[in-house]
């Protein structure tokens, strides 16, 4: 029986816990542990997502457009992050755990959070951005695949 892969998903300012990312992810049989991140609430968003990566212990971090600012403020050790159209330039992040196993998913039309951002991101800290989906939800067909295909790649 093979071990199955906890992940801590971190939505996005609209996103819930049980979004369509997450809902594909938990159909292809992962673990998801996902918290309510409160839009209006910076300070509580990430002392949660700390405390669910303390209890938890996931063996991956995920998080999306705000969800990933939120991941970049997370005190994870080595554990890989996949940041999905992170916006961490729009809040306070103080970007932590972000080393060669971070991987940054991002539609190059994205209008929400700027295609530039990730690329910078990937310059100061030589991570693998993949250019995918149609739209900063980053929800469809290809993007979930990539999606799929980024878990495999750190697991």
């Amino acid at each position: 029986m093979s071990k199955t892969i906890k992940i801590l998903f971190l939505h996005g300012k609209e996103g819930t816990p049980e979004g369509s990312k997450v809902t594909r992810l938990r159909e292809e049989g992962f673990r998801i542990i996902a918290p309510v991140l409160p839009k209006d609430n910076w300070a509580l968003s990430i002392q949660r997502a700390q405390a669910c990566f303390d209890a938890f212990e996931p063996d991956i971090i995920v998080g999306s457009s705000r969800g990933g600012a939120v991941a970049c403020n997370v005190e994870g050790g080595n554990t890989p992050k996949i940041l999905i159209a992170p916006a961490y330039k729009l809040f306070p992040c103080a970007i932590k755990g972000i080393n060669d196993t971070t991987q940054v998913l991002h539609c190059i039309h994205d209008n929400i959070v700027l295609f530039q951002d990730s690329k910078d991101l990937v310059e100061a800290f030589d991570v693998n951005l993949f250019p995918c989906g149609i739209s900063h939800r980053m929800s469809d067909p290809d993007a979930l695949a990539q999606l799929l295909r980024a878990i495999e790649r750190v697991s």
